[in-house]
C-alpha cells in the first residue's frame, strides 16, 4: 500500500488496478474467509443458533450504527460511513466499497484502525473480565496439519470455482461472494487434506488489496484522512466499547463467562482473540465460530448493503 501511495503521489496520472488483477485479489480474500468454515463451525451454529446469529447480528448492527458518527465530517457520506464501520472482513469490504460509491481509502483506513485497536485492547481488557478457567492446551482449529500441495489445490479450485460463479451474479463484488461459497463448500466436502489458503497466496491477495487502495490515495485524499483521524478514532473506540457491552449481555444470556462473551463479539482482531481464547477462554468453539460467521456474513452482505444504498441515492461527500 505504501509503495502504491508513492506511485499515486508521484505519477501525474496513477495507473488504475487492472480489473482482472483486482478480481483475483477479491477471490483470494473470499477464499481465505471461506476456508474458515468447517464441520465444527456448522455444529456450533446448529447447537446454538439463536446465540450465534443474535450475537453476530448485534455486533454488526451496533458497529454500523455507531459508524454513522463519521458523517459528522463533510468528507464522509452515508455509503462510506457504512462500509467503514462494517465489523469484519476489512480487506474484502474495502475492495467492494469503491464499486458502490464509497471512498475506499477512508473505508480501509477506518477498518484497519479498528483492527489495530482491537488487537491492542483484547489482551488488556480480557483479564479485567476474569479468567474463565480454560486450558492453555486447547487444540488448534481444524486444518492445522500442513499439506502444501493439498492446500494449493484447494485454493486453485476455490478461486476458479468462485470466479466461475461470479460470472452468474451481475454485481461487481461477485468474486468475493463466489469464492466464499466455493471455498466453504469445498472446505466442508472433506475432499482436501488441507483446506486452507497458503500464507504466500494470502500475502499476494493482501498485496493486491493494498496496491488497489494505495493507488487511490491522492494528496487530496491523504489530507482528508488526516483531518478525519480524531473523529475516526472516537468512532472506533465507541464501537469497540459497545461491542464489549453486547458481549457481556450475550454471555449473561447464554450462561458463559463474560470473557468468552467479550471475545466472541469483538469487531475484529481475530489473531489476538484466538491467542487469548486458547489461553483463558472456556468456550473456544463458540468464540471462533462467532468470529468466523461474522466475517463471512460481513463479506456476504457488503455488496447487498452497497446496492441498497446506491438505490437510495446516498450522496457523495465533498
Amino acid at each position: 500500500m505504501v509503495a502504491a501511495v508513492v506511485v499515486a503521489l508521484r505519477a501525474p496520472e496513477p495507473p488504475p488496478m487492472p480489473p482482472r488483477l483486482r478480481a483475483l485479489g477479491m477471490a483470494v480474500v473470499g477464499t481465505a474467509a471461506g476456508a474458515s468454515v468447517d464441520v465444527a463451525v456448522l455444529r456450533t451454529v446448529a447447537r446454538e443458533p439463536v446465540a450465534v446469529v443474535g450475537g453476530v447480528v448485534a455486533t454488526l448492527l451496533v458497529s454500523m450504527l455507531i459508524g454513522q458518527l463519521l458523517r459528522l465530517s463533510r468528507h464522509v457520506d452515508g455509503t462510506t460511513a457504512v462500509f467503514a464501520s462494517i465489523a469484519g472482513g476489512a480487506s474484502g469490504v474495502a475492495l467492494a466499497a469503491r464499486e458502490y460509491g464509497a471512498d475506499d481509502a477512508i473505508v480501509i483506513s477506518v477498518q484497519y484502525l479498528r483492527v489495530v485497536l482491537v488487537l491492542i485492547s483484547v489482551p488488556l481488557v480480557a483479564p479485567l473480565l476474569g479468567d474463565a478457567g480454560g486450558s492453555g492446551g486447547a487444540a488448534a482449529p481444524p486444518g492445522a496439519a500442513a499439506d502444501p500441495w493439498s492446500a494449493l489445490l484447494y485454493t486453485a479450485c476455490s478461486v476458479v470455482g468462485g470466479l466461475v460463479l461470479a460470472r452468474l451474479v451481475p454485481i461487481s463484488a461477485a468474486p468475493i461472494i463466489g469464492t466464499l461459497l466455493a471455498s466453504s463448500a469445498l472446505s466442508l466436502s472433506g475432499l482436501f487434506a488441507d483446506a486452507r489458503v497458503p500464507a504466500a497466496v494470502v500475502a499476494v491477495g493482501f498485496t493486491i488489496v493494498g496496491a488497489n487502495v494505495g493507488l487511490s490515495l491522492t494528496l487530496d485524499r491523504l489530507r482528508k484522512l488526516v483531518r478525519l483521524f480524531p473523529l475516526a478514532l472516537a468512532q472506533v473506540v465507541l464501537s469497540v466499547g459497545a461491542c464489549a457491552v453486547v458481549g457481556v449481555l450475550f454471555a449473561d444470556a447464554v450462561g458463559i463467562s463474560r470473557i468468552d462473551g467479550y471475545l466472541a463479539t469483538t469487531p475484529g482482531g481475530l489473531p489476538a482473540v484466538v491467542a487469548v481464547a486458547v489461553d483463558s477462554g472456556d468456550a473456544i468453539g463458540l468464540i471462533l465460530t462467532m468470529q468466523f460467521v461474522r466475517v463471512f456474513v460481513a463479506l456476504a452482505l457488503a455488496p447487498a448493503i452497497g446496492a441498497v444504498l446506491r438505490r437510495r441515492g446516498c450522496g457523495t461527500a465533498s
